[in-house]
């Protein structure tokens, strides 16, 4: 009988990252390792250093005694965290303008964002956004509930790139942070699961 081969600790990461971002897991509930292990075929070291690294980045929070918990997202916070995400996308854009981009349907705004980022090679914006990125994740589905049209301003944002454009670009990006920061009331409802929240 052939053993399957032990998952990778960034596999088992990921998986765990990916779970939080979905939101299987809410503030106010403990993130059971031994259940979490299991789910994932695995021991519960590699699961408790996956969490430890997490509250590392302010994703999740270790209390002595009780064990693991999502780091909670009020609104103040979630407002600052837009605002930080706007900035680095500002200066990944006079840092490195629309030019180069490739027109095609976008994946994703957040995926474009991401993708300015890292073309600017600056070490700084690339770390400043795998944080913002990691803490806004949480908020993805929630966003796409209650803004309701992130694929057009996808299309807008890449469209601004084909072009050249870094001036319309960062007016998208302006225009998509604010109504984000505008809703963080919102956000946070849905975040710390408060019942389903109407789009705007």
């Amino acid at each position: 009988m052939m053993r399957k081969a032990p998952k990778s600790y960034a596999a088992i990461y990921d998986a765990i990252f990916s779970r939080i971002a979905q939101g299987q897991y809410r503030p106010i509930h403990r993130i059971g390792i031994t259940t979490l292990a299991q789910s994932l075929g695995v021991s519960t070291t590699p699961v408790r250093e996956a969490l430890r690294q997490l509250a590392g980045r302010d994703l999740v929070v270790e209390r002595h005694r009780e064990g693991f918990y999502l780091a909670p997202l009020n609104a103040r916070a979630i407002i600052s965290l837009y605002t930080a995400h706007e900035l680095w996308m500002d200066r990944a854009l006079q840092l490195h303008p629309a030019s180069g981009y490739r027109a095609g349907r976008p994946r994703s705004l957040w995926r474009l964002f991401d993708n300015r980022a890292s073309t600017t090679g600056d070490a700084a914006i690339i770390s400043i956004r795998r944080y913002v990125d990691d803490r806004l994740a949480v908020l993805r589905r929630h966003e796409a509930t209650i803004l309701g049209d992130m694929g057009e301003r996808a299309q807008l944002f890449a469209d601004a790139l084909t072009r050249d454009d870094p001036a319309m670009a960062r007016d998208i990006s302006h225009a998509f942070h604010a109504r984000c920061r505008n809703v963080a009331g919102q956000l946070a409802n849905a975040f710390e699961g408060q019942g389903n929240v109407p789009r705007i």
